[in-house]
């Protein structure tokens, strides 16, 4: 096999083969180490690809280690913009192999952007915000904000599921809006679940004190204490629900826990799914009977093997497409 990090740096710029990319999938699979591993390079692709400027201390003998471990042919000193952002990228991932660092400084023109940061399908990242927050994105997750991000205050966007441990500043207020959907805080520690394809959203509060609007009306949706979760259908706000639960078991998914809870197998297969980054088909498997579990997620062998032991299945790995079958 090729050496894993040069497919990879392949599979992150678009240009992986199909085998390749099985491949990948194959060595995932095959360690919960890789997965981490595999993890902490997407999310330094993301970190590269960030509407930022690369800026890259001792730039040539840093391409002298990267090129010497890799027998690559050297790059030319004038890059475009692209290609810059490409050689970056594969510098940021590989960084994390050879042990050394890049920093990566926001563009310093005037005129007012968007940073955005994804965190691709399958995997989670983590990131710091301009003030110091701290957010971390689950899977297929896209957090976005302006470059003047704290000038006045300090608002963001979120499309997915995200964890906020934001920094408390009483003169700028902190806000998180999803869809048709604010939250508004001052330093405090919450998640918020609000896929585009989910019906429902869900705000969780670990710490401090956090109020849910409708970015539409004002209209105050819920006033949250610590240990609460409101759910907001999202097509009828005014039926929005406030009950307690246990926060740190609602957001354990940022520490690579999955939770199920209450949920049939349908349902934890459009977890996996996006845990995973991967297609699963079912066949005649039980459609009521309901889980409650909390696991650490290891491969995706493993989370299968966990499903069998509860409920009898076979099943059957193909690169990024899986099929389970219930046995009698």
């Amino acid at each position: 096999m090729e050496d894993i990090y040069i497919i990879i740096s392949k599979y992150l710029l678009g240009t992986a083969s199909p085998q390749e990319e099985k491949e990948i999938m194959e060595w995932r699979n095959a360690d919960a180490g890789h997965e981490q591993k595999f993890q902490e390079l997407c999310e330094s692709w993301q970190i590269a690809h960030a509407g930022i400027h690369p800026v890259i201390p001792d730039k040539e003998r840093v391409w002298e280690k990267i090129m010497s471990n890799l027998n690559l042919v050297k790059p030319v000193k004038m890059y475009t913009r692209r290609l810059l952002y490409q050689a970056v990228g594969i510098a940021a991932m590989l960084a994390l192999v050879l042990g050394f660092s890049l920093s990566l400084l926001v563009s310093e023109e005037e005129e007012v952007g968007l940073v955005s940061f994804t965190a691709p399908v399958g995997q989670k990242a983590e990131v710091s915000l301009p003030d110091g927050t701290k957010v971390w994105l689950n899977s297929g997750s896209t957090l976005t904000y302006s470059t003047d991000y704290a000038k006045d205050c300090r608002s963001v966007k979120l499309n997915g599921q995200a964890f906020f441990d934001v920094v408390r500043d009483s003169k700028r207020q902190f806000d998180v809006s999803v869809g048709d959907v604010k939250v508004l805080v001052h330093g405090t520690a919450f998640d918020v679940n609000g896929y585009g394809d989910h019906s429902e959203l869900e705000v969780v509060l670990l710490r401090g004190h956090v109020t849910v609007v409708s970015a539409l009306t004002d209209k105050l949706l819920a006033d949250m204490k610590p240990n609460q979760k409101v759910i907001i259908p999202l097509h009828e706000m005014e039926k929005c629900k406030l009950e307690a639960c246990d926060a740190e078991v609602e957001s354990v998914w940022r520490l690579g826990k999955l939770k199920i809870e209450n949920e049939n197998l349908q349902e934890i297969v459009q977890k996996m799914e996006r845990w995973y980054g991967i297609k699963i088909q079912l066949h005649d498997v039980p459609e009521n009977k309901r889980y409650w579990m909390t696991i650490k997620t290891e491969s995706l062998r493993e989370m299968l093997e966990i499903i069998n032991r509860v409920t009898p299945i076979t099943y059957t790995i193909n690169g990024e497409e899986v099929s389970i079958t219930g046995r009698k």
